[in-house]
């Protein structure tokens, strides 16, 4: 579920080549290298399903950094072909919004941007945590929240932690046992902070962590574990806003009953289930199905 929308911006892929056109640009190479680079790693040529999502990402890139190439722009208008929508064939109101969301979007890059990104000075920012452990987040100065980290990565010079939350609030401190015997945190209403509606698990970057890294504590380690799959849950998280979400659910709970469609407790989250895993994935489908239609309605 790589793609939620016909827009710009609702597809992983332009967000994720958005993140990787910056630090490159930041390390020095030209506009010209990072296309090439980036068309060398995604290939778009061999890309039906992505082609314009791929090659939106790398002119969205090059008119925030100053000049859009004439190759890129043949690209973009490549896109813009049947035979590169394979993804929105199959709905005609989508394929024409698809469509119109990509001719905008190159006419809005025909001309240059008033002020393009300076290069930033690169800070090395390594992963705070490591697959397993437990941790807790301070949402306040009186509760913290239990959260599990499902896996830590680290580049040359950015880290990266994934972390699913569970609703255990705590004060001061909590046991291991505790923890394993809460449930995994949904959340019901995709409401202010823009989340998706499912379980709360997303990817935090250590830039994004470090201000505010002293808000957590780790609270015990968890080895040798493979983790139920939860279904897209918040595929991009923002750790500054970890206690409004969490204020956010818990108060709409106080007056309405959660959709969610079971109750998984972290102790099951701890091993594949395909039977939970089926359901999640049938749920996660209905979802989406209800996103394309809000987009059709508009």
């Amino acid at each position: 579920m790589g793609t939620w929308g016909p827009g710009i911006f609702q597809n992983d892929t332009t967000a994720d080549i958005w993140v990787e056109f910056k630090e490159l640009y930041n390390k020095g190479l030209s506009l010209k290298e990072i296309r090439y680079k980036l068309e060398k790693e995604y290939k778009p040529q061999s890309d039906t399903e992505y082609f314009g999502e791929i090659w939106t990402g790398i002119a969205h890139g090059q008119w925030m950094c100053g000049d859009v190439e004439d190759y890129t722009f043949k690209k973009l208008n490549d896109a813009i072909k049947l035979k590169r929508l394979t993804l929105w064939v199959d709905d005609k109101k989508l394929l024409e919004k698809r469509i119109k969301a990509i001719s905008d979007f190159i006419q809005k890059i025909q001309t240059p941007r008033p002020k393009p990104l300076k290069r930033k000075k690169i800070v090395i920012r390594h992963s705070f945590f490591k697959k397993g452990d437990i941790i807790g987040i301070k949402l306040n100065p009186n509760y913290y929240i239990a959260a599990i980290v499902t896996d830590h990565q680290d580049f040359e010079n950015d880290g990266e932690n994934t972390i699913a939350f569970t609703d255990l609030l705590f004060k001061d401190r909590t046991t291991l046992n505790e923890v394993l015997n809460s449930n995994m945190l949904y959340l019901d209403i995709g409401g202010s902070y823009k989340y998706y509606r499912g379980f709360y698990k997303a990817l935090f970057s250590a830039r994004n962590m470090a201000k505010q890294i002293d808000k957590s504590i780790i609270i015990d380690k968890i080895d040798d574990t493979e983790f139920l799959l939860l279904s897209v849950g918040t595929p991009i998280g923002d750790w500054t806003k970890i206690e409004n979400i969490v204020e956010e659910q818990f108060n709409f709970l106080k007056n309405n009953k959660t959709d969610r469609p079971l109750n998984i407790t972290l102790k099951q989250f701890l091993k594949r289930d395909n039977k939970l895993e089926s359901i999640l994935t049938e749920w996660d489908k209905k979802i989406f199905r209800e996103k394309l239609n809000q987009q059709n309605s508009k």
